[in-house]
């Protein structure tokens, strides 16, 4: 009998914490209201921000704090409010208060907040700290700050809000300098805008409800910037030939846009077809064309990203779920969810050249050695299709609820969403091979070049990163951002 590894993980929240109400990622997430942690154990207060939806007129700021010297004194501070101040004009970050814990955040990140702003110059942040502790000796801590302190944070440069801009100010707390040698305590922080980062190792994480795609570095697990986009983006894609350009189906706006990555800005966009409303979208390797599903009509369409001309449409009924364009067959293969079957599309026409039968619901796919795998959410498993001759070789029980799938390393993640756990299948093997629990609802896997996984789970709001131990063969958890994830777009050089 196969040997199966299980493996539960505890959660310590050492990286992002994050609120919101539906992002989207590349790699590939909601951002609703702000959420309590789990209970790791550390004591972290969520800062009750509102995040609701941005007007058309204002612009939406938000916070991030890294701190310096994580080796450093345990400090914990109690913060009132958390402001940024501009031309007459003032944001408050925070709706509660907020404990933040030097110990707890480490070399992660903790968010501070994200609220609709009003455009304008700002230049300066105020923190209102209304108690400070230092870790003594003997592990407790002594209350060093016991009346409000305010502490003024001048930012390196101006901080210039545009309407439906969505901007990002990156704090940072330098613990070894807030001790004073008198053993006082004196917070010292700095505050600047985001630098411009080299397409190496980056995550784009996609926010609908607040029309903002949040930029995050995957050797740090930080979020480093942020910019608007209207419309409600979700579904994200770079093609590896298509240059420098990040493809954002705009849902509520029903248009496929084009964002140049070295200025963040729109150079092009597309409308979808008339009376169809994307629910997934993916594009082919050489980046001419995007495939749009509309789940609920059953319509699939393809669009000529080169003239945003809508090449094709086809009904496909049965409510299709998810697209892979096969690079070998130069084929599109669709999961049919209400019809127990894949088809295989030929990418210009979209009509049928094959069918390959499936298990109750199906859902992800991935393409390996000329076999497809595909996860079957109504019976708990993964049946592979061999491509070449369209048979079913074999199917393989998982966890329950399978969504995704990713190969890499000659291992295939199936990420099973009801759950919360992600199984581990080694082709070839006719079973599972390691089990990790304690993921929450993950949604999809996507592999970084540091051998690490980014896993979403929409309903439990966070991105959690596994990293791979090659002699071991096995993932470790080792932070999360807090944030319904649906999907996650990612560049590796």
């Amino acid at each position: 009998m196969m040997k199966v590894s299980k493996i539960t993980l505890f959660f310590i929240v050492r990286n992002w914490i994050f609120c919101g109400s539906f992002l989207s990622v590349l790699l590939f997430a909601t951002l609703t209201g702000c959420l309590p942690l789990a209970d790791t154990g550390k004591k972290f207060t969520s800062p009750l921000a509102e995040i609701g939806q941005t007007g058309d007129n204002t612009a939406r700021l938000s916070c991030f704090l890294n701190i310096t010297n994580a080796q450093g004194p345990a400090i914990r501070l109690d913060l009132a409010d958390i402001e940024v101040f501009g031309d007459d004009r003032r944001i408050s970050l925070n709706k509660g208060p907020l404990k933040i814990d030097s110990t707890a955040i480490g070399t992660g990140q903790l968010f501070l907040g994200s609220v609709p702003a009003l455009p304008g110059r700002y230049s300066r942040m105020r923190l209102t700290v209304t108690t400070g502790e230092i870790q003594a000796a003997n592990g407790k801590y002594e209350t060093i700050i016991s009346k409000p302190l305010l502490v003024d944070v001048k930012l390196a440069s101006d901080l210039n809000l545009e309407p439906e801009d969505s901007r990002s100010l990156l704090l940072t707390w330098h613990v070894q300098d807030s001790l004073q040698a008198d053993n006082t305590l004196n917070p010292v922080l700095t505050a600047a805008l985001p630098l411009r980062q080299m397409l190496l190792d980056l995550v784009f994480v996609s926010c609908p409800d607040i029309d903002t795609i949040f930029v995050v570095r995957t050797d740090k697990n930080w979020v480093v910037d942020s910019f608007g986009l209207k419309g409600g983006p979700t579904y994200m894609a770079i093609a590896p030939h298509a240059g420098n350009r990040l493809y954002v189906l705009a849902a509520r706006d029903k248009t496929v846009k084009v964002i140049d990555l070295s200025t963040f800005r729109v150079v092009d966009f597309f409308p979808v077809p008339l009376n169809d409303v994307p629910t997934f979208m993916t594009i082919s390797p050489d980046g001419q064309s995007a495939f749009l599903i509309d789940e609920r009509s059953g319509y699939m369409s393809r669009m000529d990203l080169t003239s945003g001309r809508n090449a094709s449409r086809v009904f496909l009924g049965y409510r299709p779920k998810f697209a892979l364009y096969l690079d070998e067959q130069h084929q599109l293969a669709v999961s049919l969810s209400l019809s127990q079957k894949v088809l295989l599309l030929d990418p210009l026409s979209l009509m049928v050249m094959a069918t390959v039968s499936t298990g109750s619901s199906p859902e992800g796919l991935i393409s390996l050695n000329n076999q497809l795998f595909i996860a079957e959410y109504g019976d708990n498993s993964v049946s592979v299709a061999d491509l070449t001759k369209r048979g079913n070789l074999s199917r393989l029980t998982v966890g329950f609820g399978p969504r995704r799938l990713l190969e890499t390393g000659n291992q295939i993640y199936v990420s099973n969403y009801q759950d919360g756990s992600l199984s581990v299948l080694t082709p070839g093997q006719l079973g599972v091979t390691q089990e990790i629990f304690g993921l929450g609802r993950p949604l999809l896997v996507v592999e970084t070049e540091r051998r690490a996984l980014l896993l979403g789970a929409p309903c439990d709001r966070y991105l959690l990163t596994l990293v791979l131990h090659p002699r071991a063969n096995l993932a470790v958890a080792m932070g999360h951002f807090r944030a319904d994830l649906l999907r996650i777009a990612w560049l590796l050089a």
